[in-house]
């Protein structure tokens, strides 16, 4: 048994070093980027894809100093949110028809895709073959018709906007499904209906989304088209989207911090179920007992509310 405490002892421990260490390794890094020459930086953004002509501007991100990228990001009067939902249709044949044959439903039909925007320009949605994942938002209007736009929910509180980052992580590789179904769905997503359950996790009430066992990306047209509940962003937003489609290099490994931060997560709470998975076997197998057992769960169940995020897939 004190075999298995130390075991939950030490992730936990693991955890605070982690955190730690990222602390003091970011402030380790940021000097040893200081250190290095121009050529040796342009090497990293070469790796890194940086066009030539950004590079400059790697450079001095890379060491911690103000730039062009950082000045434009201030600029801007209005920038993507956590929550805004992006509509849109891709140029394929495929996309269209899809588009089309929704306008028997809805005649205003003009989207086959939904995607969430997580946070600043990272956005989430589910897509065949891939299943839910984070993507740039360059990346999800890389083929995309240019009659795409943003809609914002009005009034979203601080609140709710902290509950919802939280909400769009827990379905981090979710595989893609499309199956009807009126509550949401826990083990699949697809497009639309992802958007839909973000909304219904975080209790967001006079959406207008409607509770269809199938929801269409043209249901979403129809709440932006005649609900006044949502704001038409599209204007205020398209100068940020624009210069996130320009500088798409740098701002994927700005987003590296934040993805990979999500990955850490995930992986402390696979750390979390192998540990019980131990615990029960050990019970199983008379080493331990049963309030023995239920104790050292305790313990790890105390540990896993200190972690920010928790997943779909992750269970004891």
């Amino acid at each position: 048994m004190s075999d298995i405490r130390d075991a939950i002892r030490n992730q936990t421990a693991a955890s605070a070093f982690r955190t730690m260490n990222g602390k003091s390794s970011k402030e380790a890094a940021l000097e040893q980027m200081r250190n290095l020459t121009d050529s040796q930086l342009d090497i990293m953004a070469a790796k890194c894809g940086i066009p030539e002509e950004h590079k400059l501007i790697y450079r001095s991100m890379m060491r911690g100093e103000d730039n062009v990228l950082i000045q434009k990001m201030k600029s801007f009067v209005d920038t993507l949110k956590t929550g805004d939902l992006i509509l849109m249709c891709g140029s394929s044949a495929r996309s269209k028809a899809l588009r089309n044959s929704q306008k028997s439903v809805y005649r205003g039909a003009r989207s086959s895709h939904v995607a969430v925007v997580h946070a600043d320009f990272i956005c989430i949605d589910a897509i065949p073959n891939v299943g839910v994942t984070n993507r740039l938002i360059s990346e999800v209007l890389h083929d995309a018709s240019d009659d795409w736009r943003v809609i914002r929910l009005k009034d979203i509180s601080d609140e709710k906007t902290e509950r919802m980052l939280k909400v769009c992580a827990y379905y981090l590789n979710q595989p893609y499904k499309i199956f009807p179904k009126r509550k949401p769905a826990k083990k699949y997503s697809y497009c639309s209906e992802l958007a839909r359950k973000v909304y219904l996790d975080c209790d967001m009430k006079g959406t207008g989304i409607p509770s269809h066992a199938l929801i269409k990306p043209c249901d979403f047209d129809r709440v932006a088209d005649k609900s006044n509940c949502w704001d038409d962003v599209t204007a205020s937003v398209t100068p940020f989207i624009e210069f996130c489609i320009e500088y798409e290099a740098m701002m994927r490994v700005t987003s590296k911090a934040f993805i990979d931060g999500l990955k850490l997560n995930r992986s402390r709470f696979d750390d979390r179920v192998k540990t019980i998975r131990t615990i029960r076997a050990a019970e199983k197998n008379g080493k331990i007992s049963s309030e023995n057992a239920s104790n050292l769960i305790k313990e790890v169940h105390e540990s896993e509310r200190k972690m920010k995020f928790n997943f779909w897939d992750v269970s004891d």
